[in-house]
């Protein structure tokens, strides 16, 4: 074998690959390769049987027990949400999506308005579904603290006759986490439980609601184990000879983020898991699958460069199908901006269209079993969200010990955004200033008041973005040497003072003499001005560069990269700001900000 390169076919071990591998680091650490999900989970360059012995069939067949490969079928039910405020509107919005594909409905309910359609009375859900064959497009509530009051209305509209997929979805802790009210007591979901149950068999009355916890930036981990510390709490409530029956009573919804192989495996994770809480409860094998519905996360789209939102939506779209969802919900692109249009909704239903016929997605169960990844992952999900349930369970207050986890963890990957280890494409990456957004409808949404507050990790930088447009500010590039010596830190420069509202004058011009680049300077009408090029260049021509520039009206000056022990010189030559990878990109921006006199 050659020492240096491995050729198809040549029997290769482990060993082999790394010792190739080390070559290619030069002496960095092994450690650069291994990556970690949000939870800490390691994330190994190379997988393989000795890790997890995927051989013996570890997950079974799909439709049967732990049912981590979900359901013996393939394909999933499109189903869209609806949360315009006017009834009218949102009537039409039904019949149109229905039309184009859509088989079932999801019905945010908001009296008020502000978070849903604005029904009222029995009268208004009566108009909302009016065209509506329910047996054909069954419908699903998601009506927050008012979820018993909307049962009733589509308990009496039904007449007794539900069909499968329709969904009451009382969810007490739910709505305590999301908008911070108080929960239904347990006699009347009992109660409520057991009379659907024998009227409907095929509606189911609960679901666990796991979104509050993402959306307010907790990992797969916390997700998984807050949706069991709900569940059980339902299994307690009702009545003890339905319990084997508990999988057609209760569903899961959970938003499913862009990172694929992670989330297929959260999907995973959370059948596992509750099989294991139904063995416990004594249902039978048959009857431990979990249903999930799947919503796209809401956490992860943008407002600035919108038209990306379709491509984080159809990739967690792909992690939902391929993590065996069984129902699917997908927003619009313009979903962080407002109330959709016809276009955007149509986008968002085509994407399951696309990939369930197109990509043949609907066509295949469980694509990902058997990868040893996914399977790994899966169980190491898994194992994680168990531990954390069984501390939740055993806390005197169990929220409260959620709630401080997820905040230690999303101000930690809020610091990997604000320093752009992590990055978001259009917002922290290759902003595009200037960029029309996509139409929409201005809505005033009310942020829910719970304990679990969502946010979008975009928005801090989107807020310091819309600050700086009112006066479009702009600041001059300083290049100095030719365009292959500047240009790296240059366009580096651009791209970051971009992500704050601040357009580049001058990035890519190079200037013969440093007399030339003051005139350019002098022209370009601005008072502050960005110095680029190489370590080299600046040792020569740094300090002279910033004193001029000061020299001829410069308010602040700017360089672009690590000041190391020149520090001092430069500062006392007149450069006011370093620039470089790694500082917290929000906090520069700031400070870039009040020298260009924005303000709030």
């Amino acid at each position: 074998m050659s020492e240096s390169t491995l050729q198809l076919g040549e029997a290769a071990d482990e060993a082999d690959w790394r010792a190739l591998v080390e070559q290619g680091l030069k002496g960095a650490s092994w450690e650069r390769l291994v990556g970690k999900t949000a939870d800490g989970i390691p994330l190994e360059p190379l997988y393989r049987e000795p890790d997890i012995h995927t051989a013996t069939d570890i997950s079974g067949m799909p439709g049967a027990a732990p049912f981590v490969r979900g359901a013996a079928r393939s394909g999933w039910l499109l189903r869209q949400s609806f949360a315009h405020p006017d009834v009218e509107r949102t009537n039409r919005e039904i019949l149109a999506d229905l039309e184009g594909g859509v088989a079932a409905i999801e019905l945010v309910i908001d009296p008020e308005g502000k978070n849903g359609v604005a029904i009222k009375t029995a009268a208004d859900l009566d108009h909302v579904l009016s065209g509506v064959i329910l047996e054909a497009a069954p419908v699903s509530l998601d009506a927050g603290p008012r979820a018993l009051w909307a049962a009733e209305f589509l308990e009496t509209k039904l007449k007794g006759v539900a069909a499968p997929g329709t969904a009451f979805n009382l969810d007490p802790v739910g709505a305590m986490m999301r908008d911070g009210a108080q929960g239904v007591d347990r006699y009347h979901i009992a109660r409520l439980v057991g009379r659907l149950r024998w009227q409907m068999p095929a509606a189911r009355v609960l679901r666990v609601d796991a979104r509050p916890v993402h959306e307010a930036g907790g990992t797969e981990v916390q997700e998984i184990a807050s949706a069991l510390h709900s569940a059980i709490a339902y299994l307690r409530i009702i009545e003890s000879h339905l319990i084997p029956d508990a999988s057609s009573i209760l569903s899961f919804a959970m938003a499913v983020g862009s990172d694929v192989l992670i989330e297929t495996a959260k999907l995973r994770a959370l059948r596992l898991c509750w099989a294991r809480v139904l063995e416990a409860s004594g249902a039978p094998p048959e009857k431990r699958a979990a249903h999930i519905h799947a919503f796209t996360s809401r956490r992860m789209m943008t407002r600035y460069d919108a038209w990306t939102n379709i491509l984080r939506v159809s990739t967690a779209t792909f992690a939902a199908a391929v993590g065996g969802a069984d129902e699917i919900t997908t927003y619009p692109l313009t979903d962080a901006l407002g109330l959709p249009t016809a276009f955007a909704r149509r986008v968002a239903r085509n994407t399951q269209h696309v990939l369930a016929e197109e990509c043949r997605l609907g066509h295949v169960a469980d694509p990902a079993g058997g990868a040893w990844f996914v399977e790994k992952l899966t169980r190491e999900i898994a194992e994680r969200a168990w531990s954390l349930m069984q501390q939740m369970e055993a806390h005197s207050a169990p929220l409260d010990l959620l709630r401080t986890q997820v905040a230690e963890t999303r101000e930690r990957r809020r610091a990997a955004i604000a320093t752009r280890r992590e990055t978001i494409t259009g917002v922290t990456d290759f902003p595009l200033l200037g960029a029309a957004l996509p139409e929409f409808e201005p809505t005033d949404r009310r942020l829910p008041a719970g304990s679990f507050a969502p946010i979008r990790w975009a928005e801090p930088f989107e807020t310091l973005r819309a600050k700086a447009e009112a006066s479009s500010p702009a600041v001059f590039f300083a290049t100095l040497g030719a365009l292959a010596e500047f240009s790296p830190r240059a366009q580096w420069s651009r791209n970051l003072l971009a992500t704050g509202g601040v357009a580049a004058i001058g990035a890519e011009d190079a200037h013969a003499t440093m007399d030339a680049l003051i005139d350019a300077f002098r022209a370009s009408k601005t008072r502050v001005a960005v110095i680029a090029s190489t370590d080299a260049c600046y040792a020569d021509h740094a300090e002279n560069c910033a004193q001029r520039l000061k020299a001829v009206g410069a308010d602040w000056v700017l360089l672009a990269g690590k000041p190391g022990e020149r520090e001092a010189a430069w500062r006392a030559s007149g450069v006011d700001q370093f620039v470089y990878a790694g500082q917290n990109a929000l906090k520069e921006l700031d400070t870039l900000h009040t020298a260009l006199g924005i303000t709030p």
